[in-house]
């Protein structure tokens, strides 16, 4: 009887602990140099920033979680554009999601349809987005070679800072 006393109040005090050390407020992570606007973050400062910041937002998911960290990662880093807004990306290009759209209205317009309509968009995008344009041939290329895992991820990788393939 007394075993078992020990051990329960051995769980009680371990689970206490642990809820306490999750109501402790975090210490506050140094935050990195705030860049100028114009230019980029360094990988691993935003690395180092992504992770604090989840770890700060554990408990999320899905699109709390998402919204969280984005309001976490722009706090750190103020006065720089991290995310595409507007569908625009942060380099001025259209996001992919816009380019498509853009480029369906166009189709719609026109009134194409079945093959027309498909070679219609695949040229439209790829004139809006060329450098998607491009990894996905690459990825194309890379795949016929019979790449996976890694080492499709490194080709693809140098297939797309080459210029045209």
């Amino acid at each position: 009887m007394l075993r078992i006393a020990l051990l329960a109040a051995g769980l009680v005090l371990s689970f206490s602990s642990t809820a306490f050390a999750q109501l402790q407020p975090a210490p506050a992570a140094p935050k990195p140099a705030a860049a100028a606007a114009d230019e980029p973050v360094p990988r691993a400062a935003r690395a180092e920033a992504r992770r604090d910041c989840y770890a700060e937002n554990i408990a999320l998911s899905g699109d709390d979680l998402r919204r969280a960290m984005r309001d976490c990662l722009q706090e750190r880093f103020p006065g720089v554009k991290l995310y595409a807004s507007d569908g625009l990306t942060r380099d001025g290009k259209p996001t992919a999601v816009t380019a498509r759209a853009a480029c369906k209205q166009e189709a719609d317009a026109r009134n194409l349809s079945g093959s027309e309509r498909t070679a219609a968009l695949v040229a439209c995008f790829n004139g809006k987005r060329p450098d998607l344009a491009q990894r996905a041939e690459c990825r194309k290329e890379v795949r016929g070679k019979g790449l996976a895992g890694e080492a499709l991820k490194a080709a693809i990788a140098e297939c797309g800072r080459s210029p045209q393939g």
